[in-house]
């Protein structure tokens, strides 16, 4: 998500040890632009997407549910 943003020229990260639960970033960015700006709006970004994906999940189960209960009858 922090790649679709223009403004950032390089994205990566790694984990410091399997037993540690700590990861780092490093993303680079174009122009002066601080790089903690883009990481915010690719969490938000990322949070929107999984919202969506949330949503229609549970739609679809909706939908499924009432299905096999006009099938049943």
């Amino acid at each position: 998500m922090v790649m679709k943003n223009p403004d950032v020229q390089f994205c990566g990260y790694c984990i410091t040890h399997p037993s540690e639960s700590k990861i780092n970033f490093r993303i680079q960015t174009r122009g002066s632009l601080p790089a903690v700006e883009p990481f915010r709006k690719g969490l938000t970004d990322l949070m929107g997407v999984c919202q969506h994906v949330l949503n229609t999940f549970e739609k679809s189960i909706k939908e499924y549910r009432a299905q096999r209960e006009e099938e049943m009858q």
